[in-house]
Order: structure tokens, then sequence, then C-alpha cells
């Protein structure tokens, strides 16, 4: 059902207020964000990075990749950011950000966490000043995740 949750909410996010997509990003844009990140993507993100490349909903933002980013601007970039917190914070390699909550917390794809169909769960966590602490796993994968912001917006 992991992937099926990805399509639906692929297909329901354009119904969204304020819905935008980055376009695409190229398959060597792809590889060299998995190369720099050192972890390879799984098919639901790869797709995503695809196809989608960024995608912002009525105040969501899900993080797009760009490899060759270097104005120093972290949000919005999975791989500035997480470039940024594992040199600056000791973030866990394994953890991809994709979603910042705005109130000290993120949403991380744990690469090291992974489902039957090699999907990273979702987890969100902060930096308490020495360590990254997880609070919960929020989603089996990135398209139950998606899903879930999706529907909370067209259901409301």
């Amino acid at each position: 059902m992991s992937y099926q949750n990805y399509k639906e909410a692929m297909e329901l996010a354009p119904k969204c207020q304020f819905y935008t997509t980055a376009g695409g990003r190229s398959i060597e844009e792809i590889s060299k964000s998995e190369e720099l990140l050192e972890v390879r993507f799984s098919k639901q993100c790869r797709e995503f990075y695809e196809k989608y490349g960024y995608l912002s909903f009525y105040g969501n933002e899900i993080f797009g990749i760009d490899p060759n980013a270097d104005s120093g601007i972290l949000e919005g970039n999975s791989v500035a950011y997480a470039l940024h917190d594992r040199a600056e914070y000791g973030l866990p390699k394994e953890w991809i950000p994709i979603y910042n909550f705005d109130d000290g917390y993120m949403a991380y794809l744990d690469y090291s966490a992974l489902n039957e169909e090699g999907e990273p769960c979702v987890i969100v966590a902060g930096y308490d000043g020495s360590e990254y602490q997880v609070e919960e796993t929020i989603a089996e994968d990135f398209g139950e995740f998606v899903l879930e912001l999706v529907k909370e917006l067209i259901e409301s």
C-alpha cells in the first residue's frame, strides 16, 4: 500500500490551494545528490525528485534537492540542509530532512529504518543543543507523510 499512498498524495496535491512544484530534477542531479548525501534514494523519493523536484501547498513545503546550490540558503533543499546540519550539529547521515515544522522540529527520511518496500520511515526530531532527539515516527514512508498533509488540507 506504500507506493499507492504516494500516488494518491501526488494526485490529490494539485487540489490544495497554492500548489506549486519546481518541475523535475535530472537523473544527473539526483545521482549527484545521492553521492553527496551518501544515500541511495528510495523509489518514491527518486520518482518525486524526477517528476516534481519540490512541492509546496498552503503553508507546507516538501523539500526538493539541488546538489549545485551554493547560496547558503538551506530551506527547501534537502541536500544543503543535510550537509550543513551534518557538519554543524552531527546530524546522522541516514537522516534526510524533508519538512520543517517551524517549531524547532523537522521531519526526516530515516534511511536506517526501511520498510518491506525499501522505503525509509519519516521521523520527527529536534536538536537539543548537544544531539538530535527523535520525538516519534510519524509515517511509514514518504508517500504516507505527504498524503496525510494533503488530506488534512482537503478535509478541513
